[in-house]
């Protein structure tokens, strides 16, 4: 609700008034103030001082409270006291007004001066100039305010791809951030993989020495997978989950023969560490099979993850020691793939991975795999 105060005149503006227009900049090097006939008004929180697309005649001084620039219903600025606001759409002919003006607190009083006036003082061109000033420093306020927020906007970016993988980032930018990833059945790819024995060295190690050990072996993995077109899942510890899922013009055959490249790459890059003398080896469980894939977790926080019993077999692969070999192979290599993974291989690469083991896994039962 709008409440018109008073009119004032050259020679009775009230004190607050006057320090108002001196303090917003707009009558600097201005003789007669009066001249300009500002009009006090008063409103209340949530009334429009302007709404978009109405004619722009006039531009206001805030005396007190503050004034929310608005469009579509979200704030972009908040004008605060001795604040000028709406002297942008003065510049043309015919002008509208490009956004709402809303008070933002529980009351604003402000000073309206209409164009015309502006337009009739004899010193036009110096309030003019003033006006042009005005806009030039809350334009580089703009710019400061832009730079600061793509570099926020870029630093949650690298948040972003620290802790999701790309599959994950783009199932979530489909949906949008306010919502979950919807769940879905897929074919995919999965690996688990763990560093053999290294829980036994890190009571024996500094702390900084079993960090830089660790992203060592990490990094040894996630560039080789991340090169083949594997997205990683979660660390655990020492071990790491991984998948691959098909785009629509590859095919599982694809994924599987670039997860085993990437694991070739990743055992020979882990046996190049070293604690002390030992070099350290790592195990990797390779399966295909359907998985449900989606946000979970609970109702305030999930992450994106692949689920199910092919995702389960994967890691028990992985996890299976010689003395769990009922038959077949007893002494077991560092690649581990199901009969499923092997299936999707070359007769090349199969004939690499001919030696057949058959172990019991937890909660599964036996199972058969190559390595």
């Amino acid at each position: 609700m709008v409440k018109k105060l008073p009119s004032t005149s050259q020679n009775r503006l009230p004190r607050h008034y006057y320090d108002a227009l001196v303090a917003s900049g707009l009558v600097d090097d201005i003789e007669d103030v009066g001249a300009l006939d500002p009009r006090p008004i008063r409103l209340l929180e949530r009334d429009h001082v302007c709404r978009r697309g109405e004619p722009a005649h006039c531009l206001w001084v805030i005396v007190d409270g503050a004034v929310a620039v608005r469009d579509s219903g979200q704030t972009l600025f908040l004008r605060q006291r001795h604040d000028v606001v709406g002297e942008q759409n003065l510049l043309g002919n015919g002008c509208l007004r490009w956004y709402d003006l809303v008070v933002s607190h529980s009351q604003a009083e402000l000073l309206v001066i209409e164009k015309s006036m502006i337009e009739a003082h004899p010193q036009r061109d110096v309030l003019w100039r003033n006006i042009s000033k005005i806009i030039s420093l809350k334009l580089r306020e703009a710019t400061r305010q832009n730079l600061e927020l793509q570099r926020q906007v870029n630093d949650d970016t690298r948040i972003l791809h620290a802790h999701m993988n790309e599959y994950a980032l783009s199932r979530r930018l489909q949906k949008g951030g306010a919502r979950s990833i919807d769940y879905g059945v897929e074919r995919a790819v999965v690996w688990f993989s763990d560093v053999v024995n290294f829980s036994r060295y890190i009571l024996d190690l500094a702390p900084a020495r079993t960090a830089d050990v660790v992203q060592r072996f990490f990094n040894a993995q996630t560039q080789p997978i991340q090169e083949m077109g594997g997205h990683i899942d979660k660390f655990v510890g020492d071990g790491l989950m991984a998948f691959w899922v098909p785009p629509g013009d590859s095919s599982v055959a694809t994924c599987c023969e670039a997860a085993l490249r990437a694991a070739e790459q990743a055992v020979e890059a882990v046996r190049g560490i070293s604690i002390g003398p030992n070099a350290l080896d790592l195990r990797v469980g390779l399966h295909t099979g359907l998985v449900l894939s989606g946000d979970f977790g609970s109702a305030t926080r999930h992450q994106f993850t692949l689920i199910g019993p092919e995702v389960n077999k994967a890691a028990r692969l992985e996890q299976v020691h010689e003395a769990d070999v009922r038959s077949g192979e007893p002494h077991l290599g560092p690649i581990r793939m199901s009969a499923e993974f092997r299936a999707e291989l070359s007769d090349l690469t199969r004939r690499r991975y001919g030696r057949q083991s058959v172990a019991e896994a937890k909660n599964i039962g036996e199972i058969t795999f190559y390595h």
